[in-house]
């Protein structure tokens, strides 16, 4: 593991401060606190990432187990069970395989989740040193 630079301890507050902003944020546009778990946020995020490589943007219902890598198989899918059931993610029959399941984010979600990563970002680009004080890059 790389040793990170050192900051002074007011950065590091302020680092703490924007944190628990983004935090919030998520509760915020998520409108329920059963899903400020962090596993959801592995998951819903995974998905969104992986949305490109998937057909229709969906997924097997067991290929998403592994975007929850901090719990269990059998926890994970009592996770998206609850997703589902809440109108955040979409199931439907596998044309390819009738006995098997795909699920996707509801747009819903997805609007929920891009606006989550724009004030993210919006918030930690207020952490990034002035241009004049950057690296170039190679």
């Amino acid at each position: 593991m790389n040793k990170p630079p050192g900051y002074s301890n007011k950065r590091r507050r302020r680092f703490i401060e924007l944190l628990t902003s983004t935090d919030q944020y998520w509760v915020e546009v998520m409108g329920d606190m059963l899903f400020h778990d962090l596993n959801y946020y592995d998951l819903f995020t995974q998905m969104w990432l992986n949305s490109k490589n998937a057909p229709d943007g969906s997924f097997r219902k067991s290929e998403l187990y592994q975007f929850m890598p901090n719990i269990s198989q059998r926890t994970a899918v009592k996770y998206v069970q609850i997703a589902i059931d809440h109108g955040l993610l979409i199931e439907h029959t596998d044309p390819e395989d009738l006995r098997s399941r795909r699920i996707a984010m509801s747009v819903g979600l997805k609007q929920k989740i891009e606006l989550f990563l724009d004030y993210s970002i919006a918030v930690f680009g207020a952490l990034a040193p002035p241009l004049s004080k950057r690296k170039p890059q190679r």
